[in-house]
């Protein structure tokens, strides 16, 4: 073994040669572990909270973007468009329009989806969610309509029951609005887990149609990735023909989610950043306790570029197994968050996402992401060690051992 890395894997205590001490500094020894717990914390933690903070954002999408329109078309498109672009997964008829439902004293505002209750499962996810009825009875029901089943409680209706919707409709110049109103009746009910729960109506869009009186109707189209939106708007706008996507209303949303995740990535990076701290410190020790040992490695020939390559092996050996036993905790934390967090819920009593839509904590392991934290984890330790190992490699050998 080289000799640099021989003195360097002993002086970092993990050495298992027969007979030499892992250790000549108990104290030293205490600080080299604290830091190696402290890189491991700080991996685990990161790992934990980033893998979260991607279940919260990945069950968000699912919740929401699986239900809005990707991309809504008005006016002429050309079919082939359509089928040829391999981004579009799915299209059909669509109208939207905003409303009141009401019941007796009860009322709420919706988002109105006139939707093709035939192509609803290509759409959308909410054909899989529903609670009671389905989709397909839009079809067959004469001014039927499909809530969320919280809206429905709230609305204090059931299925088979009846519904006054009232939708103001503005006039060619926009000077006045007139009410269309009609009366539905619930066919079923979904339940989404998030605010459109609240928020959305689904018509048959015949039938919405009909009551707005529309000479006709918009397409929407479903993406393979949703993130395809803007560019698929911009390039099928053109002439009579105008688009919207799903981030002129909910881009800013998730654009706060990302930027959450970002933060709680950069806090949480402080804890790695005082782990190594703990090996300047240890390490600014062990060159002041081995000035000695460094002056007669240096008599006998070894580099100042050989000593400084001492200490950086000892201290990435430290960053190395913590950054290592972190991402294995982590990972298996990560893995098993839902329950981990059950069990203490069980434990202590309470809820710890009462009053949100989530029931328990989503998780969602991406291994680019660990990559990304081993990589910024094993860079932050490495470079702990340059000002240590250079103050060791600036010791002068005749001034130390003057007086040996």
């Amino acid at each position: 073994m080289n000799l640099s890395a021989f003195v360097g894997f002993r002086y970092s205590g993990f050495s298992t040669s027969a007979g030499v001490s892992t250790t000549d500094n108990r104290f030293l020894s205490f600080i080299s572990l604290v830091s190696l717990f402290g890189m491991m914390l700080g991996v685990i933690a990161l790992i934990v909270v980033v893998s979260v903070m991607n279940g919260f954002d990945s069950e968000l999408k699912r919740r929401i973007l699986g239900v809005v329109p990707h991309v809504v078309v008005s006016g002429p498109i050309d079919p082939a468009s359509i089928n040829d672009d391999r981004r579009i997964i799915a299209s059909a008829p669509f109208i939207t329009r905003n409303g009141l439902l009401l019941n007796g004293s009860n009322s709420q505002l919706v988002a109105l989806y006139g939707i093709d209750s035939a192509l609803e499962h290509k759409m959308s996810i909410i054909p899989d969610q529903m609670i009671q009825g389905s989709i397909q009875e839009l079809g067959d029901t004469q001014h039927g309509v499909v809530i969320g089943r919280p809206l429905a409680y709230r609305l204090g209706v059931m299925v088979g029951d009846m519904l006054t919707l009232v939708i103001p409709e503005p006039s060619g110049d926009g000077s006045r609005f007139t009410p269309k109103i009609a009366r539905l009746r619930l066919v079923g009910t979904f339940e989404l887990e998030s605010e459109l729960d609240y928020r959305l109506a689904l018509l048959n869009y015949s039938t919405l149609q009909q009551i707005v009186d529309a000479p006709s109707v918009d397409t929407r189209l479903r993406l393979a990735n949703v993130f395809d939106a803007p560019a698929l708007s911009k390039a099928l706008s053109r002439g009579a023909t105008s688009t919207r996507n799903w981030t002129q209303q909910y881009g800013d949303f998730f654009e706060t989610v990302r930027m959450e995740k970002i933060m709680m990535f950069i806090l949480l990076s402080l804890i790695v950043a005082i782990a190594a701290f703990n090996i300047i410190s240890s390490l600014s020790m062990m060159v002041k306790d081995k000035q000695k040992d460094i002056a007669v490695l240096r008599t006998f020939g070894l580099s100042p570029a050989g000593v400084m390559l001492i200490f950086v092996i000892q201290g990435t050996v430290v960053g190395a197994v913590g950054i290592l036993a972190g991402t294995l905790v982590g990972l298996a934390l990560a893995h098993n968050i839902t329950e981990v967090v059950a069990f203490f819920e069980g434990l202590f009593g309470g809820k710890m996402l009462a009053g949100t839509y989530f029931d328990s904590v989503p998780t969602d392991v991406r291994y680019s992401d660990v990559l990304i934290i081993v990589i910024i984890a094993s860079l932050i330790s490495i470079l702990a060690t340059l000002y240590p190992a250079w103050r060791a490699a600036s010791l002068r050998p005749a001034e130390i051992l003057r007086y040996e």
